[in-house]
Order: structure tokens, then sequence, then C-alpha cells
């Protein structure tokens, strides 16, 4: 038994005619009278009987008829259901980022996806990379793009792409002319790190430890713009990463490589446990293709 059986029976109550019937069918009044005959057949009893020349609908025919109508509705309502998530025609998904990936990076592939996807809705929530982690293996978050990976195995780890720290001094400073700054440049420079929370952090120390500097502690800050704040306002010099110096507008401050240079690797970081549909594919497709030029743009 089809669908296409079920529909020819509700409509066959419906008009109270076999050649209406097929008529609205499309099919012929002999496939028509087949089909009704494989159904009584089927249920072992008639369903329709003729009366005066006219189609009358027994008792059971009634009951069964209203039966298959409702299922009728509810396959194409299955249906339309199948084609909404086929073609991502609704949805909703949950993207965390780190402050340094949510001014632009994130909000370009979220805008995009949606544009292309109207009936999609994305919602971002900004989260360090470790809390953005826990959300995820939380399963609090569909997907996050951070700068920290993880060895837990109920989480993958997607290379995005890499950015690059860069010194961040004012425009009149005595480093400005400079082509690159090296370790050496920092010691004794007043200097505004990264927070503890910051992935950059332990990169910064990292590189004056290996070259021997010392800079004078002038403050720290969680955020690139903050630092880069203080650093316009003649507190010190710092690092930032390339992200943010793509995005600020003032010329006020110079931004040099490092010698030798500090990358730090971008992540999508997605659960293995959930369940994935169409849409989680396609965003994820969608980011890694994004991410490939954006790599270039920052770099």
């Amino acid at each position: 038994m089809y669908l296409r059986d079920l529909e020819f029976l509700t409509a066959l109550v419906r008009v109270g005619s076999v050649t209406k019937a097929a008529e609205l069918m499309n099919t012929t009044q002999s496939n028509a009278s087949k089909i009704l005959k494989k159904l009584e057949e089927r249920f072992g009893f008639e369903l329709v009987v003729r009366a005066n020349g006219r189609i009358v609908t027994t008792v059971e025919g009634q009951i069964i008829a209203e039966r298959a109508e409702a299922l009728v509705i509810g396959l194409r309502q299955l249906d339309l259901k199948a084609r909404n998530l086929r073609e991502m025609r609704h949805g909703s998904l949950m993207v965390g980022s780190t402050p340094q990936l949510s001014r632009a990076f994130v909000p370009n592939v979220a805008s995009q996806f949606m544009k292309a996807n109207p009936e999609v809705s994305i919602s971002i929530e900004t989260r360090n990379s470790q809390v953005l982690i826990d959300l995820v293996v939380n399963r609090q978050l569909d997907f996050a793009v951070g700068l920290l990976s993880s060895e837990d195995t109920t989480i993958e780890c997607i290379p995005l792409f890499d950015v690059r720290m860069l010194g961040a001094l004012p425009k009149q400073h005595a480093l400005a002319e400079k082509s690159y700054l090296t370790a050496a440049d920092f010691h004794q420079q007043d200097f505004i790190t990264s927070s503890m929370l910051d992935r950059s952090r332990e990169h910064i120390e990292s590189f004056f430890t290996s070259g021997n500097a010392t800079p004078i502690d002038r403050g720290e800050a969680s955020l690139s713009y903050a630092r880069m704040h203080m650093v316009k306002s003649g507190l010190g010099i710092t690092m930032i990463d390339s992200l943010a110096a793509k995005e600020y507008s003032d010329d006020d401050l110079v931004f040099l490589p490092l010698r030798p240079s500090i990358e730090m690797k971008v992540w999508l970081i997605k659960s293995r446990l959930s369940l994935k549909s169409i849409m989680h594919e396609a965003f994820e497709q969608n980011i890694i293709e994004l991410a490939k030029n954006f790599a270039m743009e920052v770099n």
C-alpha cells in the first residue's frame, strides 16, 4: 500500500465518484478501480458500496478514510519538514568565539551563511578559549572558534588558519622606524601585556624568556583594543594579534612583525557526540572555505 493509494481513497470518499476521484488523481478509471479493489482486499471488507448509481462509503470505509486522511496530511507535513531540513529553510546554530575572532571573522561567516540561508538564525557567544571548549564538551554550543585545542576525545578540533602577534607602538616611538622587532627591542621598555586568561600571554612570555628580555610591566588588559588604547595614551608598547591590527582604523600606531614570529593557530571546535544535520555540515564547510581567504587577509 502506497501513499497514492490512501490519497485516492480520501479523494473517493470526498467526491463520491470513482471517475471524479480518478481525474483528481490524474489516473484512469480502470486504474482507480484496481486501487480500490486492492485496498478492500488488504483491509478485508468493503470500503464503498453502490446505491442508486452513487458511491456510498460504508461505516468501516469512513473510519479507514478518516484515518487515511490523517496519515496523508501527516506524510505531507513530513515531506515538507524533510525538504525544509534539506534546503535549510529553518534552524538555529549556537556558535562561540573568542573576543579577537568575534570582531570580524565569525560575524562575517555567520552573516554570509544567513544570507545564503535566510531561515537559519545564528547566535554568537563570546568567551575565552577554554570556556568555549567546555561549552562544546557540554554541548551548549554547536561550534566554537578559538585559539586553544584540546585532547578531549569527545570533541574534534579542526585547524583553520594562523594569526601572528605584532608589536604595537606609537608612531613617534624610537622603535617605530624598525622593519621588525626582536625580544631585545622590548628589554626595559614599558610594556602592557595580555591577561593571564589570554592565550597569547604564554607565547609572549616565552618570546621574552628565549631572548633574555625583561620589559617593564606597566599593566595588563585582556582585550587588544584596550591595550592599543593604553599604548595610544603613552603608557608603553604592547603586542596584539594581526586580527586586531587589521581592524584598527587610526594611523597613530605602528604595527611591526616579530622575529622570531609568534603564531597562534585558530581552531574550529565541535562535539563528536552531537548529531549533525545538513545545516551543521554546510556551516562547517562554509567556515573552512572562508577561513582560507581570511588567513591571507590577516597575514
